[in-house]
């Protein structure tokens, strides 16, 4: 120990943890009851559809991302949300997005993936 330490540290790791063999299982979603809607214009290529999509203020943009592909069967496509001009990003929460009540969320689906 350091000459300028007063007593021994409590916190101090002598053995390293042995690992287990049993396998990790990553933890499943959270199914978060809606407490808003957003007002989507969904435009599939030359297609537009409006519609209103049951969120939790608490998703991520990504989870709802990924429900409109299980919704629409859209599979690998590119799924851009835009709202107030601005592209909305995966890791942000719905009400850090601050949504306006009467907006419409713009969401485009790019199909052309090669």
């Amino acid at each position: 120990l350091p000459p300028y330490v007063l007593s021994r540290p409590t916190n101090i790791v002598t053995s390293k943890p042995e690992p287990s063999n049993e396998p990790v299982i990553p933890a499943s979603p959270v199914t978060m009851a809606p407490d808003m809607y957003l007002k989507i214009r969904l435009s599939i290529g030359d297609a537009v559809s409006d519609e209103k999509l049951p969120v939790n203020s608490l998703e991520r943009i990504a989870d709802v991302k990924e429900r409109l592909r299980q919704n629409h069967a859209l599979g690998k496509s590119r799924i851009r949300m835009i709202c107030c001009g601005k592209i909305l990003n995966d890791k942000t929460a719905i009400k850090d997005a601050k949504i306006p009540k009467s907006f419409i969320v713009q969401v485009i689906v790019s199909t052309d993936l090669e």
